[in-house]
C-alpha cells in the first residue's frame, strides 16, 4: 500500500487493503455502505483514485449534508475542507469516468430522481446567490446534480456484503453492520441490479430522506442526544466532573440547534413565498 497511508489505524488500512486493485464498481458500492464516523480515510482513499466514478463523488456530497455544512461553518470547519476537495476535483474535470447512475440519495419507490437531491441542489443555488459566490468556501458543483450515468454498479458475489463474511468483517470493523449473515441470504441469489432500481430502497432510508427535509430535524437529533447522554450517566454513575461536561454540552448544542432549526424555518418559508 503507498506509504502515505501508513498511519491508518488497522480497519481503515484492511479495508484499503481489501479495495486496491477493486473495480470502480466496487469501491462505490463498499462507499455507498460506508459509516462517515469511522471512515474518512477509506472514504479520501477512493474518492482520490484516478478511475472514480463520478457518481461515487456525488454520493459522497450529498451524504454530507453540504447545505448544512455552508450554513454553519465554524461548526463543520473540517468537513468543509473535504468537501472543498472534492469540488475542486469535480470542477477541474478529474472525474472523467461517469458510468454508474445516480438519481440522488435516496429514491421513493416509482422515482428514477430523489426530489429532495434535487430540492438541496436548488437551495445550494440559492444560499449562493444570497450570500454571493466569492464569500464562500466552494459553490454547487452542476456535474454532481442528479441524474447521470446509464447503468448500475456491476459487483460479484465476494463484494457483496450481503453474500461475503469477508467484507461483512470489514464493515463491522468500521462501524457498519453486526452479527452473522443468515444462511437464507447467504444461499439467495441477490436481488436484480438494473437501472435505475427505484424499487430496491430501504425504508430506514425512506424516512431518514423525509425526516432531512424538516427544519426540526437538528432538534429531533438534539433531543436524542440528551435524553442518551443523561440515561448514560444516570445508569453508571460517573465522576462530578462528567456532569459539568455534559451540562457545557448540552448548553453548547441547544445554541447551536436554535441557528440550524431557525435557519431551516427561514428556508422553508422563503420558498413557499416564491412559490
Amino acid at each position: 500500500m503507498d506509504g502515505k497511508f501508513e498511519s491508518y489505524d488497522a480497519e481503515q488500512r484492511a479495508m484499503i487493503n481489501w479495495l486496491t486493485g477493486r473495480s470502480p464498481d466496487a469501491r462505490h458500492a463498499i462507499a455507498e455502505d460506508l459509516n462517515f464516523d469511522f471512515a474518512e480515510d477509506v472514504f479520501e482513499w477512493i474518492l482520490t483514485q484516478p478511475d472514480c466514478d463520478l457518481a461515487t463523488a456525488a454520493s459522497y456530497f450529498w451524504r454530507a449534508g453540504p447545505l448544512e455544512r455552508l450554513e454553519h461553518p465554524d461548526t463543520f470547519e473540517e468537513d468543509i475542507l473535504t468537501l472543498k476537495r472534492l469540488v475542486d476535483r469535480v470542477n477541474a474535470g478529474f472525474y472523467r469516468r461517469s458510468e454508474i447512475y445516480y438519481g440522488g440519495q435516496e429514491l421513493w419507490e416509482g422515482e428514477e430522481v430523489c426530489s429532495w437531491t434535487v430540492e438541496e441542489a436548488e437551495d445550494l443555488r440559492e444560499f449562493a446567490r444570497a450570500h454571493g459566490a466569492s464569500n464562500l468556501p466552494w459553490t454547487l458543483p452542476e456535474a454532481l446534480v442528479p441524474p447521470f450515468g446509464h447503468r448500475a454498479a456491476h459487483i460479484s458475489d465476494e463484494e457483496d456484503p450481503l453474500k461475503s463474511e469477508e467484507l461483512r468483517k470489514l464493515f463491522a470493523g468500521l462501524g457498519t453492520g453486526s452479527g452473522p449473515i443468515p444462511a437464507s441470504l447467504m444461499a439467495a441469489d441477490p436481488p436484480p441490479r438494473s437501472m435505475p432500481q427505484p424499487a430496491q430502497q430501504r425504508t430506514v432510508g425512506k424516512r431518514i430522506a423525509t425526516l432531512s427535509s424538516s427544519a426540526f430535524m437538528p432538534l429531533y437529533l438534539y433531543l436524542a442526544f440528551v435524553a442518551a447522554g443523561w440515561g448514560l450517566i444516570y445508569v453508571f454513575d460517573p465522576p462530578r466532573f462528567v456532569y459539568t461536561v455534559m451540562v457545557i454540552c448540552c448548553l453548547h448544542f441547544a445554541l447551536m440547534t436554535f441557528g440550524m432549526v431557525r435557519s431551516g424555518m427561514k428556508r422553508k418559508a422563503g420558498k413557499r413565498a416564491a412559490r
